[in-house]
């Protein structure tokens, strides 16, 4: 009985390490499609980018990265005045990032585009 759970035990540490390898070496997973309408009926459409190619380096903006940079593009911000004329509930969860967080880099862009 002794031996099976030492084998058991040995078994689960190798599978644990596998899983840890394989996403060092292969990266994180994608994360999931989002569906905005279904998980925020109630939410506005975010705007359009208003002059159309106006885009500013947000990335200058602390805590903005690249992945957040993107996101933020993905939904129609691209620039300083986009940032700051937008609504942190409604970016915080289009591009699931927590709303304090959001309201930081709205309070950012306010102050550089001003």
């Amino acid at each position: 009985m002794r031996l099976g759970s030492i084998a058991a035990t040995i078994i689960g540490a190798i599978v644990a390490v596998a899983w840890i390898a394989r996403d060092r070496l292969t990266g994180p997973a994608p994360a999931p499609a989002r569906s905005e309408a279904a998980s925020h009926p109630e939410a506005t459409p975010m705007p359009s980018q208003e002059s159309g190619t106006e885009t500013d380096d947000l990335s200058e903006i602390s805590g903005v990265g690249p992945v957040y940079k993107t996101r933020l593009a993905e939904v129609g911000i691209t620039s300083f005045a986009g940032l700051a004329g937008a609504d942190a509930t409604v970016i915080a969860g289009k591009i699931e990032a927590p709303v304090s967080r959001i309201q930081a880099w709205i309070d950012a862009a306010r102050r550089r585009s001003a």
